[in-house]
């Protein structure tokens, strides 16, 4: 066979996977349906949030340390902008609660604060009496195009072949490897990995994944005092305003101003559409959430992009060898809403599934086959 093993989708993780899998000497192809660092899909918007206060689940702390041993190598406009990370909400907030229990568990340096410790050190936030933070100071951002460009890169320079433009219409077991059909050829490797994002409904239909596709909307705004928005002054955040919602931001960027938007709001939809720009109802129901709880941002707005999350009931990645596929195939999706700061970990966890059958990770809570 020409590949050792073919990737479909070439977005945060199918562009880590590539690299990783070129860098340990395998035969890759890679096959992307759009461009490099595109904006159709879950790997745009300028920024992602890093942290280790994990309320999600204190499982992910293993791949989390070494993705920052990772973010830390790469060149520095690709590194963690170690800016912090504040998440606020209401006495009893689940989401509170869990980054505390999973920082105190995995002794991760926090900073507990009252709404008036907040108001006092971080102006540009206006918590009520009633709700506290939690201040992880090593935590940051990231930027999704920048890496997925960078990884392409250097995957190429390790002699992947990355192509463009390739929208896979199937694949297909065979003997000894699998088959992938794309509009214009068939491929044949040994192995297969998919990492499809919001198109793994279609391509992974055979392997009974739930996963759902949603539209979310990024929102970026020119804040009316920029100072108190800057970095340094503002660190990211996740406001846990009431049960299962919830807004995120980041400070200043340059021209693209301040990013915010809701992390739980967005209808299902067709990833073969573009998703739209924000509405005028959509600017308008995260700017009354900004006039209440930071009204400094509430500026003009710059711009509402469309994206797409592609999760898991339980909010969950899938991460593991596809069952029924005799270890032959590799499928990593339901990311969306927290996972891009995981990209680089899972290229190299994805490359030891596809290689080797196995990682040296726990990765038993995140397996294809627990639905």
């Amino acid at each position: 066979m020409q590949h050792d093993v073919i990737v479909v989708g070439v977005g945060g993780m199918g562009s880590a996977a590539a690299d990783a899998l070129a860098g340990g000497g395998q035969r890759v192809l890679a096959l992307e349906q759009f461009g490099v660092a595109h904006s159709r899909g879950s790997s745009h918007g300028r920024t992602r949030i890093v942290r280790k206060a994990y309320f999600e689940s204190p499982d992910y702390l293993p791949l989390l340390r070494r993705a920052y041993t990772l973010w830390d190598a790469l060149p520095p406009e690709l590194a963690l902008q170690r800016v912090g990370c504040l998440v606020l909400g209401h006495a009893g907030s689940p989401v509170l609660e869990g980054a505390a229990a999973t920082a105190a568990a995995a002794d991760v340096p926090v900073e507990v604060l009252t709404a008036a410790e907040v108001r006092r050190r971080f102006p540009v936030f206006r918590p009520g009496p009633d709700e506290a933070a939690l201040l992880e100071p090593d935590a940051g951002f990231v930027r999704p195009e920048l890496t997925v460009a960078h990884l392409v890169g250097r995957a190429r320079a390790r002699g992947a072949r990355v192509l463009t433009g390739q929208r896979v219409l199937g694949w297909d077991l065979v003997a000894g490897g699998v088959v992938v059909r794309t509009r214009d050829a068939v491929h044949e490797a040994a192995r297969l990995v998919l990492t499809a994002g919001a198109w793994t409904p279609t391509l992974a239909a055979s392997l009974g994944l739930p996963v759902r596709v949603q539209r979310r909307v990024m929102h970026f705004f020119a804040p009316r005092a920029p100072e108190v928005c800057a970095p340094g002054a503002m660190p990211t955040f996740i406001w846990d305003l009431a049960a299962g919602d919830s807004l995120y931001g980041f400070p200043l960027d340059g021209a693209d101003g301040v990013k915010v938007g809701f992390h739980d709001r967005g209808p299902l939809t067709d990833p073969d559409r573009p998703q739209p720009d924000g509405s005028a109802d959509e600017v308008a129901e995260v700017r009354a959430v900004l006039e209440q709880h930071l009204p400094d941002v509430s500026g003009r707005l710059l711009r509402s992009t469309g994206c797409m999350y592609a999760s898991t009931p339980d909010e969950d990645f899938v991460l593991g060898l596809a069952p029924g596929t005799d270890g032959r195939v590799v499928v990593a999706a339901g990311f969306s809403g927290h996972g891009f700061k995981f990209v680089p970990v899972v290229g190299e966890v994805v490359a030891d599934l596809a290689v080797d059958g196995g990682t040296s990770f726990d990765l038993g809570f995140l397996a294809p086959d627990r639905f």
